[in-house]
């Protein structure tokens, strides 16, 4: 969800945040997005791009947080919808018919994310536009998140004016299926020993992991069902390594001797950004 402010003219800014509400004051005007004119590249301004993420990484340093690495996937983003707001001649999350920011940002990053955030501005130069989103409570907390650790920031010029988007993320480990597999059988082991049962012995069962695969195809978890005697836990996590709180009491349960984990990292239409859904059985 997304949060806008509109400052007067002739600063105009927004900041968009995961548990953020879209004010009212920001909708757009209708447009067609698809049919944008296209602009000459050289109006994206890559110096004022790197100037604006320093100045971010001064002032997080500050604040003694890490500072943001530039993503190229997240720097098409934000370069695209900067061209937007400059053709619209209007700052905006969205405009009609284009896609959300969560989506804009899927669709030109390849990072697994697990949260994202953006701030748009225009003004007259960067120095105006970086004091007046520092000044600004929502977007000084999309700057300095220490959540945050990758960004991509679009700087369009038109005229006299500079249009700001400044998308950012939280960038999480991909890992194989192998590695993703043994990072969710750690957890299923140190949890059966916190519950000081013996430990289980794990197996390779291909359906099951035939069947994490046809959850993520599907978008869906209930797109597989339980062998008869047998216990059967199917989630989605952003880290493999985190199990759902429900395990416990299956893992102390007696009599259980073998599990199998299945695993499958995808981008759906629920996670745009990656997820992994993941199926283990006990037996």
């Amino acid at each position: 969800m997304f949060l806008a402010l509109i400052a007067s003219i002739p600063l105009h800014l927004a900041a968009a945040g995961a548990a953020l509400p879209l004010a009212e004051a920001d909708t757009a005007p209708n447009s067609s997005w698809q049919q944008v004119s296209p602009f000459d590249a050289r109006n994206y301004d890559a110096q004022a791009e790197r100037e604006l993420l320093k100045k971010a990484n001064v002032d997080r340093a500050r604040a003694g947080l890490p500072p943001l690495k530039m993503d190229a996937g997240l720097v098409r983003a934000a370069r695209k919808h900067a061209a937007e707001m400059a053709a619209q001649k209007h700052i905006s999350h969205q405009f009609s018919g284009e896609p959300s920011p969560t989506t804009r940002i899927a669709s030109a990053s390849s990072l697994h994310l697990e949260v994202t955030g953006e701030n748009v501005a225009m003004a007259a130069n960067i120095e105006q536009a970086h004091d007046a989103l520092m000044a600004s409570p929502p977007h000084r907390d999309n700057l300095l998140s220490p959540k945050f650790n990758v960004a991509g920031f679009g700087v369009f010029r038109q005229g006299h004016m500079l249009y700001v988007a400044q998308d950012f993320g939280q960038s999480m480990a991909t890992y194989s299926v192998q590695q993703a597999q043994a990072l969710v059988s750690d957890s299923v082991e140190q949890l059966r020993a916190q519950a000081k049962m013996p430990r289980l012995q794990r197996v390779n069962d291909s359906d099951v992991q035939s069947s994490a695969c046809a959850m993520a195809q599907a978008d869906s978890l209930g797109a597989t069902s339980p062998a008869p005697g047998t216990y059967m836990l199917r989630y989605t996590s952003m880290k493999p390594e985190s199990l759902p709180s429900e395990i416990s009491k299956v893992i102390a349960q007696r009599g259980l001797h073998t599990y199998s984990a299945g695993t499958c990292y995808a981008r759906t239409q629920k996670y745009p950004h990656g997820a992994y859904w993941v199926v283990l059985v006990f037996y």
